[in-house]
């Protein structure tokens, strides 16, 4: 299969701009409103960079135009997350100190739902008046006054669905809607992508001297994906290792062991650790064993986040998941012997959970037979079964094991054996719910899996000869293709060993990759069902035309692509 990569704009004379030079800079667009474009009160509800569609570049030959996002100046952007309203940053000033930025709305989404829904001078009426109340901060950060709110504050806050009770809280008034970069303390800062885990975070979480011992030789030695975000909640590591988390927590999505409505401050996840060592090392009582244990037995290397639910790998290959369960998404289910993609009725299964749950049921795919006594499918051998890579979609979760198995669980990702596209049960789906870790074929089994990453609906894989594979939803057409992997970018484009940043937001998948001569490879690709739109599906995105008239000495570092706004990072 061959693959043509097409520009989303019309060739057009360059003009070259000269700008002032910036330590980097991080650009975005979209929706305004949301406050996670970083532009101020006063530019909330003026859409400067408002998202074109396909046809809309394409017939009007012109480039998606962007905006720089404020409150970074003198800092570095290394790491960037975008959520469904609000927008997180690792940013590192001259210093090399790093700061944990966010803008927008992280504490919320259903008043944001609302908001999108209400015609748009209403919708900018509410931005405007609803906005927390500006009174001076002490040196601690507490208002030191309070203005009561005008009529025009109270009739937007109940039109965007305000609590008023929840109003008048401190804590909302600072993080509800955060028009511009505010700094979010972390305990010991932020750790990033490609640090090497110092031997002091190993003896911190109980593993003495673990990156020198045979024995106990940890699985990962460096951090991978260190920041997330989702609708209304944001999840960091810190450079000891621990995994915090802030935002909505209705679900138990923040994972601190609660079901308040909302985690103000970043909170350590609970539950982090095997069963065996919570066992041994908590101080709870029954159920609250695992609840209440706040520590964790390796450091976390990696975290994604779903819309409700979340995962998280620690460096001995262990994934844990918390949150909304439902629908599998915390893989606790177990797939029984006889039944090709039956599951267990377990209590665990399709429940929600305040706290993580060690997720260790993975079925060996090449197994012949249990043993008679068995009624479960057999597991991978514990050494086999430990986990590289993790990622999570809106409702699903995604592992691929250490010995190269790919599995995804959670909610409609499983093909449905009995249903037949000629059934006139109008009930039937094509696909159903999986409550554990389910292998997924296609892929070459002779080649490594180097990256994971998904989307809404999707899951993309980068290969170690460069090509992409996915499974997921289609973007064409509601068609789902979660039966095996099938190829969406062949070999040859983009060099494995180049890649600087392979993300995946809601419908696409974005790959930054160096070339020879110095400059930056934009790729964005998405899951068709047509496989000839797969054949031409790789486009290079026409804010890449934008940047470079802006200043063709800029080099885009990642793309991030949230539910209303797309934030580029470059340097």
């Amino acid at each position: 299969m061959s693959f043509t990569i097409s520009h989303s704009s019309s060739l057009r004379k360059r003009v070259i701009v000269t700008t002032r030079r910036h330590m980097s800079a991080v650009y975005g667009y979209g929706a305004q409103w949301t406050g996670a474009l970083s532009r101020g009160r006063d530019n909330l509800i003026n859409d400067e960079a408002p998202e074109l569609s396909p046809e809309e570049i394409q017939q009007l030959g012109v480039s998606q135009s962007m905006v720089k996002l404020k409150g970074l100046d003198d800092m570095k952007c290394v790491a960037a997350s975008a959520g469904w309203g609000h927008t997180a940053m690792i940013a590192q000033d001259r210093d090399n100190e790093r700061k944990l930025m966010v803008c927008g709305r992280p504490h919320d989404f259903q008043t944001l739902m609302r908001l999108r829904r209400l015609p748009p001078f209403l919708r900018d009426f509410c931005v405007q008046y609803s906005l927390p109340l500006e009174g001076k901060d002490d040196s601690n950060g507490n208002s030191s006054t309070e203005p009561s709110m005008s009529m025009l504050q109270k009739i937007a806050s109940f039109l965007a669905g305000e609590n008023e009770v929840t109003f008048h809280e401190h804590e909302y008034r600072r993080y509800s809607n955060i028009p511009e970069m505010l700094e979010i303390k972390i305990p010991s800062g932020t750790a990033l992508e490609g640090d090497r885990i110092d031997n002091e975070v190993f003896e911190l979480h109980g593993r003495k001297n673990a990156a020198h011992s045979s024995k106990r030789s940890p699985l990962h030695t460096h951090y991978q994906s260190t920041l997330a975000t989702s609708a209304g909640t944001t999840a960091v590591i810190s450079k000891s290792g621990m995994l915090y988390m802030f935002g909505l927590n209705q679900r138990g999505q923040c994972g601190n062991g609660t079901f308040t409505p909302n985690v103000w401050n970043p909170s350590p996840i609970h539950g982090l650790a095997s069963k065996r060592y919570i066992l041994d090392h908590g101080t709870g009582i029954g159920e609250n064993l695992f609840k209440e244990f706040n520590e964790q037995e390796n450091p976390i290397v990696s975290v994604a986040l779903g819309l409700q639910h979340g995962i998280a790998l620690d460096s001995d290959g262990q994934v844990f998941c918390w949150g909304k369960g439902e629908r599998g998404q915390i893989g606790q289910g177990r797939r029984l012997a006889d039944d090709a993609e039956g599951q267990d009725d377990e209590p665990n299964e399709n429940r929600t959970f305040e706290h993580a749950l060690h997720v260790e049921n993975f079925y060996d795919p090449y197994a012949t037979k249990s043993a008679k006594e068995d009624i479960y499918a057999p597991l991978l051998s514990p050494s086999d079964s430990k986990i590289g890579l993790i990622s999570a979609g809106m409702n699903f979760s995604l592992a691929v094991t250490s010995s190269n198995l790919l599995y995804i669980w959670g909610k409609n990702c499983v093909p449905n054996p009995s249903f037949s596209a000629s059934d006139f049960n109008i009930r039937a789906k094509a696909v159903a719910d999986s409550t554990y870790p389910r292998y997924v074929p296609g892929l070459p089994t002779n080649l490594q899996i180097m990256k994971v990453a998904c989307g809404t609906h999707h899951a993309a894989m980068l290969l170690e000869d460069g090509s992409i594979w996915a499974v997921g939803v289609a973007t064409d057409s509601p068609v789902p293709m979660w039966d095996e992997a099938v190829e969406v970018l062949s070999p040859g484009i983009v060099d494995s060993s180049e890649i600087i940043s392979f993300q995946a937001g809601f419908d696409r998948t974005v790959i930054v990759s160096g070339l020879e001569n110095g400059k930056r490879q934009v790729i964005e690709i998405q899951l068709w069902s047509n496989e000839e739109l797969r054949q031409f599906g790789a486009v290079r995105p026409s804010y890449i035309d934008w940047l470079e008239q802006e200043d063709e000495s800029q080099k885009v570092l990642s793309v991030h692509r949230g539910w209303m706004h797309t934030v580029v990072v470059t340097e």
